[in-house]
């Protein structure tokens, strides 16, 4: 799902001017999005290959739904900055 979401992300604000770009949190709308996403979990490569094709499938109009609604909530909040999760 995060592949998809990662996605469609970029499709929504390809028109948008650099400076309109760089003004959203990318990762803050990926987050928004995916929590009104199912979950979709893979244990191997090929998983993730018929889980990514399930959600295409199944799931684009409810992908598209929620990353225009996470970006126009994104927009919409002062950035405050926020510390990144250190994955090690």
């Amino acid at each position: 799902m995060e592949l998809l979401v990662d996605e469609e992300i970029d499709q929504q604000t390809c028109t948008w001017s650099s400076e309109e770009a760089q003004r959203v949190n990318r990762i803050e709308v990926a987050a928004r999005a995916l929590n009104q996403l199912p979950p979709l979990y893979a244990s191997s490569q090929e998983g993730v290959t018929l889980q990514y094709e399930r959600a295409q499938q199944d799931h684009r109009q409810e992908i598209t739904a929620a990353v225009s609604e996470a970006l126009e909530a994104v927009k919409q909040l002062p950035w405050k900055g926020s510390t990144p999760f250190d994955i090690r």
